[in-house]
């Protein structure tokens, strides 16, 4: 074999391995989130769906990451997905509220008494028509909902104990009417502000406080610009693994089973991840970053819950109708029977 003869069988052969097992060119998708790069639930959980994907298509589907809000916020990506530029993205319920108004719902306080339940309620029947229902209405495919956590307040003014000391604060939420009649119930003021910016309008007092699960609070740098974190857990937050429905249905169908298996354990990695990250990431904002924890009783719970929920009730079914607040709440029920037997 002559020396040019070898060079090419060596170039061909290289060829060749930049091929799937199938002779096609690998194909790179997008995925944008919010999270930096780091340990953090979702960042690990994307990276889990990267392998994944990379994994079982033998490298013909290649997964690009786009951590830290570098394609834009929430909203820009939901965007992006929407119109094709991106393939996948991974918002909060709230920012997916804003073009999916019936994700409200989910906000509804003290909605879930633990965190399997709510991982019960996100698989039923209930979560699956939701799916369909985005997708005719925004043409945007949620392949899986995951824990983004309960959210509780943080603040620099006081501890927050009871409902009467949130009165007179200026508190972030997201985009959403629910988390800002929420925080409205309880005295406070809500400002609608985006995640990209929460750090500096703290750090800058434009708000008083925030609310988010403890594992934001860390790796999202909130912890190092407030002082006082109650975990009153009011609300469970959602993440939505939403794609390109025009891309996603142009993949053949083995190719789309690997997608969803990987949306699949990339929900399951970040609930037990958010799950673990609540005592966690806590310890570690009080140790690192000298937070004064405070973790509501019962008891305390229940005096948000007497104030904030009915307001919120009220308001989420004069936005999307009393036939879907019950049929979530019947949902519930019928999991917090099969799941504890009561």
């Amino acid at each position: 074999m002559t020396l040019t003869t070898a060079f090419r069988a060596a170039a061909m052969a290289a060829a060749t391995s930049l091929l799937g097992l199938s002779g096609a060119a690998a194909t790179e998708i997008k995925f944008g989130i919010g999270m930096p790069e780091g340990d953090s639930p979702e960042y690990n959980a994307l990276v889990r769906f990267k392998d994944y994907v990379e994994f079982k298509t033998n490298g013909e589907i290649t997964v690009r990451l786009f951590p830290n809000n570098q394609l834009g916020g929430e909203r820009e990506m939901i965007e992006m997905v929407q119109q094709g530029s991106l393939e996948l993205s991974l918002p909060a319920d709230g920012a997916m509220a804003g073009f999916y108004p019936p994700m409200q719902v989910w906000s509804v306080p003290y909605l879930f008494e633990s965190a399997p339940l709510a991982w019960k309620v996100l698989e039923s029947d209930f979560a699956e028509r939701m799916k369909a229902d985005m997708l005719e209405t925004t043409g945007i495919r949620a392949l899986a909902f995951s824990q983004n956590g309960f959210r509780s307040f943080t603040n620099n003014v006081r501890p927050l104990v009871n409902p009467e000391d949130m009165a007179g604060l200026k508190i972030r939420t997201m985009e959403s009417p629910v988390y800002m009649e929420m925080v409205n119930s309880l005295g406070a003021t809500a400002v609608p502000i985006s995640g990209a910016e929460v750090v500096m309008a703290l750090r800058q007092g434009v708000v008083d406080g925030q609310e988010n699960p403890p594992a934001v609070v860390y790796t999202g740098g909130h912890g190092e610009v407030q002082k006082y974190y109650t975990l009153n857990e009011h609300t469970f937050g959602l993440h939505v693994i939403i794609a390109n429905e025009a891309w996603f249905a142009a993949l053949d169908p083995g190719h789309q089973q690997v997608i969803r298996d990987a949306a699949s354990l990339m929900a399951w990695t970040e609930n037990l991840q958010k799950t673990e990250g609540d005592w966690r990431y806590s310890r570690r904002l009080a140790e690192e970053l000298g937070m004064e924890i405070h973790v509501s009783t019962p008891a305390e719970k229940a005096a948000f819950k007497e104030i904030t929920q009915p307001p919120v009730l009220t308001f989420i079914r004069s936005r999307v109708g009393d036939e879907l607040v019950d049929d979530l709440i019947a949902t519930v029920d019928a999991a917090k029977a099969e799941l504890y037997g009561e």
